[in-house]
């Protein structure tokens, strides 16, 4: 059966299962039944307001995703991190830590029938890991994943989502990605993503990437992205594997 192989912000392509499928951009299907993916992402941001700098590392973050039937899948989402905030040059803030973990599912909705597209339903719960840790303060993720096959090598991937934070706040977002398989071993990608509140735009980016693709078990991606409408660069790199449980029993 045939799958989508989706690396870091939406690279995609088509091979046979067992296959990885990393990604920032979600998926329109879920992995098949039985398939224990694994994706250990490390990403490095810098992100500037007036005399402030914001730096950001994740080392690694881990998504664990169990497909339980062909069409739904598990997720477990944890990300370590370090953050470190610099006024005119200075070093004023260092923080390491285990950050909120993603405990949620994807359902398939329906397959791509002529320009209608394919969609998942993705749903997590945000849960705190600070010492206050209380029910009222869990947030969620929602999200609408689609897609549509332009050709056997060109695929269209976009996700419309809404987050309540952990600590209230509220933002919807959106990803709109496009990528070329130029081979069974690399690809290629063009993005856009960003997210907004009150009606208005808080952050629009721009992003590319490509991917090399060891075995269909193993992948590597590497992306870079920089912000439009805000001062933001990012360069990210994502290892997948994936493999069938049902075989390894």
């Amino acid at each position: 059966m045939k799958k989508l192989l989706l690396p870091l912000f939406g690279l995609l392509l088509l091979f046979n299962c067992p296959t990885s499928s990393a990604q920032t951009v979600e998926a329109s299907s879920s992995i098949t039944k039985n398939i224990l993916q694994i994706e250990l992402e490390s990403v490095y941001t810098i992100q500037k307001e007036n005399n402030s700098t914001i730096k950001y590392w994740s080392i690694p973050s881990a998504l664990f995703r169990f497909g339980l039937t062909d069409g739904i899948e598990l997720q477990i989402n944890t990300p370590i991190i370090k953050e470190e905030l610099w006024e005119n040059d200075h070093l004023v803030h260092s923080l390491n830590k285990f950050d909120d973990v993603q405990v949620g599912f994807s359902v398939n909705l329906w397959k791509e029938k002529n320009l209608f597209p394919e969609a998942s339903l993705m749903l997590r719960a945000i849960l705190p890991t600070d010492s206050n840790f209380k029910i009222d303060k869990f947030g969620s993720l929602t999200s609408l994943n689609f897609s549509n096959f332009i050709s056997e090598k060109l695929i269209l991937t976009y996700n419309l989502g809404f987050v309540f934070e952990t600590d209230n706040s509220k933002s919807a977002f959106y990803i709109a990605n496009l990528t070329f398989a130029a081979s069974s071993k690399y690809h290629f990608y063009a993005e856009s993503f960003g997210d907004f509140a009150n009606k208005e735009f808080t952050s629009f980016n721009v992003g590319t990437g490509l991917g090399f693709n060891f075995n269909e078990q193993l992948t590597f991606d590497l992306s870079v992205a920089k912000g439009i409408n805000h001062s933001l660069f990012y360069v990210g790199g994502i290892l997948t594997y994936a493999l069938n449980t049902q075989k390894n029993q």
